[in-house]
């Protein structure tokens, strides 16, 4: 009897853990194989709709799209519960599913750390780097600083395809030629439960963490004579 007992009540647990687990909605990021979308759509945006829209929704809410990728991966990110997920994974165009995950900064680094020479190597052989686009993940920018300034920087390159996205205490005459756009992805993070105003930053591409300006300036940014660290290390600041 008291073994029947016993096996009773880990079963009964085990679907009350898989319900609970079933009402925890969370980002994901889901890649798709676009080749099998089926010809009645006109374009992937309708196609994950109407996937998320049949999906099933036992517990309430319904799946939430949250933005669509073509470029570097194919697919979509979206709001779902466990149930949804288990669903997502039985379709035939589905490839793999992550978690969104959130990132916090650790470290910095400089282009001495990767070892580049203006003598020989990388560097001299891409000629430096002249009419290259260069795009940078990271935490927000702060457009203001000496490093974005596009005094002799070229037009535009026609090639450009990208936006100068409008957000709080960020505009589009805080990109000009040397920041030529930026953008801000924020819907995860909100959906994770994360308020940005209470880590100090802006909801944005404006960014008060330094990180992505520091990295975005060691990348591209413009030669800043007088640079010093609060009266420390004066000298020219250069990418």
């Amino acid at each position: 009897m008291s073994s029947n007992l016993l096996f009773f009540l880990v079963i009964t647990g085990f679907v009350a853990m898989s319900s609970v687990a079933d009402d925890v909605y969370k980002p994901y990021i889901v890649h798709m194989d676009t080749s099998a979308m089926p010809a009645s759509f006109s374009t992937h945006d309708r196609w994950y709709e109407s996937l998320l829209s049949s999906i099933g929704s036992p517990h309430g809410k319904p799946p939430r799209l949250l933005y669509v990728y073509h470029h570097v991966i194919k697919g979509f990110s979206a709001v779902l519960s466990g149930s949804h997920l288990q669903q997502l994974r039985t379709m035939p165009a589905h490839l793999a599913t992550d978690p969104d995950s959130y990132g916090t900064l650790h470290t910095t680094r400089t282009s001495s750390f990767l070892g580049l020479n203006k003598q020989i190597g990388l560097w001299p052989v891409g000629n430096f780097g002249n009419g290259t686009i260069i795009g940078i993940i990271d935490s927000g920018i702060w457009p203001e600083s000496k490093s974005f300034d596009d005094k002799g920087m070229p037009p535009i390159p026609k090639r450009w395809r990208g936006a100068c996205e409008i957000g709080e205490e960020f505009g589009t005459l805080n990109c000009n030629r040397e920041l030529i756009g930026a953008r801000s992805f924020s819907k995860g993070l909100k959906e994770r439960g994360k308020n940005i105003s209470e880590i100090n930053d802006y909801d944005s591409p404006r960014g008060s963490h330094s990180h992505g300006t520091h990295t975005a300036s060691t990348a591209a940014g413009s030669p800043v004579r007088g640079a010093d660290y609060f009266g420390y290390a004066c000298g020219r600041h250069s990418s």
